[in-house]
């Protein structure tokens, strides 16, 4: 998958770090999961979304045969925000919302991600260059 994702870095841009959604994203289909093909379709979703931070942006990138990104540059971050149920807090996922100067709502949404604080502590380090 680092191929499909390399394919949106520009030119000297590095990979730093790269998250995926938790499984309980995928709770709803997994629930139907002795069907194999909700199993299946889950878990093509998870290990094809990735949350990608390089030395100059945060990446959202999915897809399996079809590829949708966005991303967002540190030097248009704000803040970025975790929220995190107790659920969540115990089994390590969250949801990350990364805010622009656009204002308003969140620019870049993550639901369900593993290790949400690492993540955000990542991504706030190189916020401060």
């Amino acid at each position: 998958m680092t191929k499909k994702i390399k394919r949106h870095l520009h030119e000297g841009e590095e990979i730093h770090y790269i998250e995926q959604p938790s499984w309980f994203k995928y709770h709803k289909q997994l629930k139907w999961s002795f069907l194999l093909l909700p199993l299946v379709d889950a878990a093509l979703k998870k290990y094809s979304t990735h949350l990608v931070i390089t030395n100059s942006r945060v990446l959202l990138r999915h897809g399996l045969i079809g590829d949708h990104s966005k991303g967002v540059s540190y030097n248009n971050m704000t803040t970025v925000k975790v929220n995190q149920s107790a659920f969540g807090a115990m089994f390590n996922y969250g949801h990350l919302h990364v805010h622009t100067q656009t204002g308003g709502h969140a620019d870049l949404n993550f639901h369900f991600i593993k290790n949400p604080i690492t993540v955000k502590k990542h991504i706030e380090k190189r916020m401060r260059g």
